[in-house]
């Protein structure tokens, strides 16, 4: 689970003062990197998602992020009025979790293998290719750090952001990508303890190439225990490989 918890780590570094954060459905990484963010670190940030809760205060982490007992002590903020916020251009911060990422920032959550005959069916897209080319930083996460995951090109293409200005982020359980649209190429921002900037490379199906200033993440103690509280059933153990 470490390193399930460097990418929540990951994940909360990400986050900046008064960004408006969106959580979709079943992002248990992103959820607990925003709240590790807000309530831990202390950044002014607002948390909002598929629960339609705006900015839940008290929150134990339960298999879906969409739980509706979020709403009991906050303000109810419907999707509809969220994907709006979106279309206007005031979403700060999207996460998706798709299962294949390219070297274009193309996702996939709809199939592998062809999309007529496919190999696995996969939960499919949602609101994906709407939201993530408007919200101004989309999060993708992947816990599954591999030649199968970050994939030359995509088995189908549920959404990008090829064709938008935003800003890409990519954490996995390795460590953090940025996209560089200028030169069209993800770059190693970040690597966690115990992992080489040779083991991201070695396992990513396209070209990645380290940053002039690569930072190194670890974790305290102090930060796994208050993930630990927001996770009392180690939900995120589910995530690790």
């Amino acid at each position: 689970m470490h390193q399930v918890d460097l990418a929540i780590k990951a994940i909360a570094l990400q986050l900046k003062d008064n960004e408006l954060v969106y959580i979709g459905l079943n992002s248990i990484p992103a959820l607990l990197g925003a709240l590790l963010a807000r309530d831990f670190y202390g950044k002014k940030i607002r948390i909002i998602g598929v629960a339609e809760a705006d900015n839940p205060k008290s929150v134990t982490v339960s298999p879906s992020t969409g739980n509706p007992f979020m709403v009991t002590e906050t303000p109810v903020l419907i999707t509809a009025d969220a994907f709006d916020l979106a279309q206007k251009g005031k979403l700060d911060v999207m996460f998706l979790g798709p299962v294949q990422v390219d070297k274009e920032t193309n996702v996939n959550l709809s199939v592998i293998g062809d999309y007529y005959n496919p190999k696995v069916r996969l939960t499919g897209g949602a609101a994906t290719a709407f939201i993530l080319p408007l919200a101004k930083k989309g999060i993708l996460w992947n816990l599954k750090h591999s030649k199968r995951s970050l994939v030359e090109r995509v088995d189908f293409v549920t959404g990008t952001a090829k064709y938008s200005n935003n800003e890409v982020i990519l954490v996995s359980n390795l460590g953090v990508l940025y996209y560089d649209r200028r030169e069209k190429v993800w770059e190693i921002k970040s690597v966690y303890e115990g992992i080489a900037i040779n083991d991201i490379i070695a396992n990513t199906g396209f070209k990645v190439v380290p940053s002039s200033d690569i930072e190194q993440i670890s974790i305290t103690k102090e930060e796994v225990e208050f993930i630990n509280k927001l996770d009392p059933y180690n939900l995120r153990s589910s995530l690790v490989i």
